[in-house]
């Protein structure tokens, strides 16, 4: 069990980086559907939205690992 919690992890580590490519992804994928007034807001917070999803991501993340190092001593035991 432990090895699918620090895959997660893992997983939740390697997007903090690729979070601002997201963001400009669903900034272009709502222009195509022409929602402007979508695209208005995900611009205009852009920073806002990016920092606030690695956050979360970086919480995850750590909470994956929390879970997963216990786990892993629980069994040692």
């Amino acid at each position: 069990m432990y090895d699918l919690l620090f895959a997660l992890a893992l997983v939740s580590l390697i997007l903090i980086p690729l979070e601002p490519s997201f963001v400009r992804l669903r900034i272009r994928l709502l222009r195509l559907l022409h929602w402007n007034w979508a695209t208005n807001l995900a611009a205009k917070n852009f920073n806002v939205r990016v920092l606030a999803t690695r956050i979360t991501l970086l919480v995850i993340a750590a909470t994956l690992l929390y879970f997963g190092w216990e786990d892993l001593r629980a069994q040692e035991k």
